[in-house]
């Protein structure tokens, strides 16, 4: 499905954020603050620098690696410098940025490195810090050397600032965020997700990484998405700032970066919600879409399927077992995308945070492994990969359906077992019926890919079967797996 042909979308970012109406006065002579010493830059693809001069036509010179390139301040003030594509590049480079009208004055960057760029989106379990999910992992060392680079954007900032939420921001919001090597402090600060998924990638590959938060916590679409988009979907408010907010504060200010790949954690907040529950699929697919028209590539899309929340979860976000089957159904909606599964990596029974496991260890392994696979070609794709429900068929009598599985390694198996001893067992978390009316069902591994379920007798209307996994989903209810140990998704197919 192609989301741009069926929803009115802008065709261009119209509000650059560069007039005195949207309450931002432009410098004398700046570099946006995305570019900083330790930053990386995305490798095989034109290097695009930009900033901000008050002064129409004044020459601006950059010189990287050797080149030198100049471009004159047009008459929106911001002036871009682009340098050609290089491969990556371990070893620290010098990058000088000279204004014409003050040419002993250059802006110099230092260990500048050249590598894969990656984005963190999402909500707050994209956005939680390492420091509370050290506890889960306490041997874990930090290195200022290791060859990746995190910049911290975070939601309490503009959230505490929300005038700048008003309109799209040309510039990074927090003029002390800038990029950092991953030294103890720095990495405390940064997503968990991030920053594990960082440290188990250089283990593998010698290409520099760079981490880029733009994620906030509580955040829903409406308040990820331009203001524009969200009017058109009918918001004409947001949840925590205003509708647009965070993407005026926090994704604005990054368009024209060039970068790898985005990894993406959120639906807990429309989780509270049914009506935004039930379109989340369809919402989630515009905001990719208009992220890829803004940045100007088809980048992959690494989606997590939402955790489990322990019987806390079921008690506020009530409707998100939808969330977790629309997130399924959103991966035949958005090309180049996937999903992780994450419901079997909750917080801990004793863990206080419930909302927020600090299990992001796992989770970053498991984003890792796929990604090495589909992203460097370490690895086999589907052996990083969750089984993954394609067909479901009714039997001639109407008693059992069986669903067919891709994906499976060396077969379905039940969490713990071979899959030689796994045909025949029961598997956790099925249901037949619509979403309203759905009744458990017994449900068994019948072969390599397939689990056959048995149709209840008050299982009135099958011209809509779900199989999803119960409302209050559970590390017991995740015991469906492949050969890989990865839990199959929560899902739902209507009977074909």
């Amino acid at each position: 499905m192609d989301v741009e042909s069926t929803v009115a979308m802008p065709t261009e970012n119209t509000n650059t954020g560069l007039g005195t109406g949207f309450g931002w006065v432009c410098p004398d002579f700046k570099v946006s603050g995305i570019f900083s010493s330790h930053m990386v830059l995305q490798q095989n693809k034109p290097i695009r620098v930009w900033g901000f001069c008050a002064r129409v036509g004044t020459v601006v010179t950059g010189t990287f690696m050797g080149e030198t390139v100049t471009t004159v301040v047009p008459e929106d003030n911001k002036w871009v410098l682009t340098f050609s594509p290089r491969p990556y590049e371990c070893e620290g480079q010098v990058m000088t940025i000279t204004d014409g009208a003050h040419p002993d004055a250059p802006v110099v960057f230092e260990d500048v490195l050249i590598g894969d760029v990656w984005l963190i989106g999402g909500q707050s379990n994209a956005e939680l810090t390492l420091a509370p999910c050290l506890s889960m992992t306490p041997s874990v060392e930090f290195y200022e050397g290791d060859n990746f680079r995190l910049f911290t954007q975070t939601q309490a900032y503009p959230y505490t600032h929300q005038e700048m939420c008003e309109y799209p921001q040309p510039d990074i919001i927090n003029p002390e965020w800038c990029w950092k090597r991953p030294d103890e402090a720095a990495s405390r600060a940064f997503s968990a997700m991030g920053w594990y998924f960082a440290k188990e990638m250089i283990k593998h590959i010698s290409i520099p990484l760079g981490m880029v938060m733009m994620c906030a916590g509580g955040a829903c679409v409406r308040e990820l998405i331009p203001e524009e988009l969200a009017h058109i979907q009918g918001y004409t408010a947001g949840a925590n700032v205003k509708e647009g907010g965070y993407y005026n504060t926090l994704i604005h200010p990054l368009e024209g970066l060039q970068f790898k790949a985005q990894m993406f954690f959120q639906g807990e907040s429309e989780g509270l919600d049914r009506a935004l529950a039930e379109k989340y699929d369809y919402e989630l697919a515009l905001l990719v879409a208009d992220e890829r028209q803004r940045f100007g590539c088809e980048f992959p899309f690494y989606n997590v399927q939402l955790s489990s929340y322990r019987q806390e979860g079921s008690d506020v976000f009530f409707w998100l077992d939808i969330i977790r089957m629309k997130q399924f159904d959103a991966v035949r909606l958005i090309p180049e995308s996937n999903l992780t599964v994450d419901m079997d990596l909750g917080a801990p029974d004793d863990y206080p945070d419930w909302p927020h496991s600090p299990r992001k260890l796992e989770l970053a392994e498991r984003l890792a492994r796929l990604a090495l696979a589909r992203e460097y070609g370490i690895g086999n794709e589907r052996d990083e990969s969750s089984p993954w429900p394609v067909q479901a068929f009714l039997s001639a009598d109407s008693k059992t359906i069986r669903i067919d599985f891709n994906n499976v390694n060396q077969g379905l198996i039940v969490s713990g077992h071979a899959p030689a001893d796994s045909i025949g067992m029961e598997v956790q978390g099925f249901s037949v019926g619509d979403y309203d009316h759905r009744v458990p069902a017994k449900a068994v591994i019948t072969g390599r890919g397939t689990v056959t379920v048995d149709v209840p007798e008050d299982a009135s209307d099958l011209s809509h079967v779900n199989y999803a996994y119960f409302k209050i989903v559970t590390p017991e209810n995740a015991d469906l797996r492949c050969g890989n140990n990865l839990p199959a998704p929560a899902f739902s197919l209507k009977l074909s």
